[in-house]
């Protein structure tokens, strides 16, 4: 088992690419099949050598490049209640399931709904301890890859580029949530210094330019450009690694340490229709 230490990295997408196994866990088709069986029956028997593994490669990636990649951990064929019984029994380990939306929902199957392929999704951190993806089924005609960036890596990067831009966002900004799930208004900086010293990131890009509109204080020409400034570089090559998920694979991502996105696809509709399963976790151990 890990010992609980963090040991972050600040990491670039090159960093990512040439050390997937830090990060990235392929679990072969015994270990899935063993797992399933033991979520079937809703408690822990043949496969508890898969939860050592899984507990300790899931700690160690998450507090040190702040996720973990698990290849294959369920079955690509198996119905979407299914995965939802066999990922929240593995995500038991780990912490505590929470409301996505105001109308209580502990999981979300997301896909395109519009079909116009603006499919494009911005940066941004979610309201929670960990953000968790399972996929369904990837965009068959290729994109929708999922987007990671390193706040340890953009901190960095910005402080020796834009010290004052750096400046501006380690100061408070207001995101006017209202109607969503859990705190309505959240007043943080964008990045940030946490107890245990790694950089804390809390970024929505549409909240925090929508928020003056709904009563929060207005932006000054000075946070307008550091808005423009952090999107510019989260958006750079070197900054912004893209995930491509295969059917069954599962993501955690510690949301206040890693910026997560989506890059655009054009979806096909009916069986073969992108779809991610989300669960949203608050945790005290990871």
């Amino acid at each position: 088992m890990s010992d609980g230490t963090v040991t972050e990295i600040g990491w670039s997408s090159a960093d990512l690419e040439s050390r997937r196994e830090r990060w990235s866990l392929p679990l072969g088709d015994t270990d899935r099949q063993l797992l399933g069986a033991d979520a079937r029956a809703g408690r822990w028997d043949l496969a508890q050598g898969v939860r050592k593994t899984l507990d300790t490669f899931v700690r160690d990636s998450i507090r040190s490049v702040g996720f973990a990649h698990v290849r294959n951990l369920i079955d690509p064929a198996a119905s979407e209640d299914a995965a939802v019984t066999g990922l929240s029994f593995v995500l038991g380990e780990f912490g505590q399931i929470v409301v996505q939306n105001a109308q209580g929902d502990l999981t979300q199957v997301l896909r395109d709904r519009d079909g116009d392929g603006a499919t494009e999704l911005g940066f941004h951190c979610d309201t929670c301890d960990l953000l968790v993806l399972l996929c369904l089924q990837p965009a068959v005609r290729g994109g929708g890859l999922t987007k990671l960036a390193s706040a340890r890596h953009v901190h960095d990067l910005i402080g020796r580029e834009r010290p004052d831009v750096l400046t501006t966002l380690q100061e408070d900004w207001t995101f006017d949530r209202t109607g969503r799930a859990g705190e309505q208004v959240v007043v943080s900086p964008i990045l940030f210094t946490q107890p245990d010293t790694t950089v804390g990131c809390y970024y929505q890009t549409r909240t925090v330019r929508s928020s003056p509109e709904r009563g929060g204080p207005p932006l000054s020409a000075r946070q307008w450009e550091a808005l423009a400034v952090l999107d510019e570089v989260l958006y750079r090559p070197e900054i912004a690694f893209g995930l491509a998920m295969a059917a069954g694979d599962l993501l955690i991502i510690r949301n206040s340490r890693v910026l997560h996105g989506r890059s655009p696809y054009i979806d096909e509709p009916g069986p073969n229709s992108r779809r991610m399963l989300r669960i949203w976790m608050n945790t005290e151990v990871l």
